[in-house]
């Protein structure tokens, strides 16, 4: 087992990190994540879903700018675990996109450097069934099982381009800590098409970082409101 730290929660965990810069040099998608990310209670998120969907045949998870795929794969390895595959099934696979090629690939190779904070989140979630989802290389390296690679679809794209098309009817939508990035156009217009195509029946999920340059207040603004568990939202229509 993985040494376990009970106070994981106050480190502000940013292990993986690639800038990408306009001509100008203005950082405009920088990719910071890590294993079971700290601003999302991942146990609370899926007693949410499980109970929100529990009527439910098939949900769809779509996570944008997920990065090296290191939370998405933190959410679903939560999920399974918690739920059992058989119940995990109804939401997968998840559609995980990022509009930068090379996270992508990273996260398709499912390969990751493994920093000492890392390991108490994973403990927390996780413990002794850690080896279930992820083969430990040597301290510091880690490999995603092959069942939660089949439990992810990864692939290039734009939310900005997305959110016209996608149906979401029972579709959670994982949009988390990129929307400083944005200009303040693209952050009012992406926020008033998920006003109009998302229903009761769609969930947001957001981060910490977004809330520091206030996107759930501009949310609140089109009709969304924070649920029980924090930078969950959904809207009432």
């Amino acid at each position: 087992m993985i040494t376990f730290n009970p106070a994981y929660n106050n480190i502000n965990f940013k292990h993986f990190r690639q800038e990408i810069l306009d001509k100008s040099g203005r950082v405009i998608n920088r990719g910071d994540t890590c294993l079971f990310r700290n601003d999302l209670d991942f146990d609370y998120l899926v007693n949410f879903l499980e109970y929100k969907y529990r009527d439910t045949d098939n949900v769809n998870i779509i996570a944008h700018a997920c990065s090296d795929g290191e939370e998405i794969f933190s959410f679903i390895s939560k999920m399974i675990d918690s739920l059992g595959y058989k119940n995990s099934k109804k939401y997968l696979p998840v559609d995980a996109r990022d509009v930068n090629k090379s996270f992508i690939e990273i996260a398709k190779k499912g390969q990751y450097y493994l920093k000492s904070y890392e390991t108490g989140a994973i403990d927390f979630y996780l413990g002794e069934n850690f080896t279930q989802y992820f083969k430990l290389l040597n301290p510091n390296l880690i490999n995603v099982s092959k069942i939660l690679k089949e439990c992810v679809n990864f692939s290039q794209s734009d939310i900005l381009d997305d959110v016209k098309n996608i149906d979401f009817n029972n579709t959670v939508l994982f949009a988390r800590n990129f929307w400083h990035y944005l200009d303040d156009e693209d952050i009012d217009k992406l926020s008033m098409i998920l006003s109009h195509r998302m229903s009761n029946s769609s969930t947001l999920v957001i981060g910490d970082f977004d809330k520091q340059y206030n996107i759930d207040r501009i949310l609140r603004k089109y009709g969304f409101y924070e649920t029980k568990v924090s930078n969950v939202f959904e809207i009432n229509k």
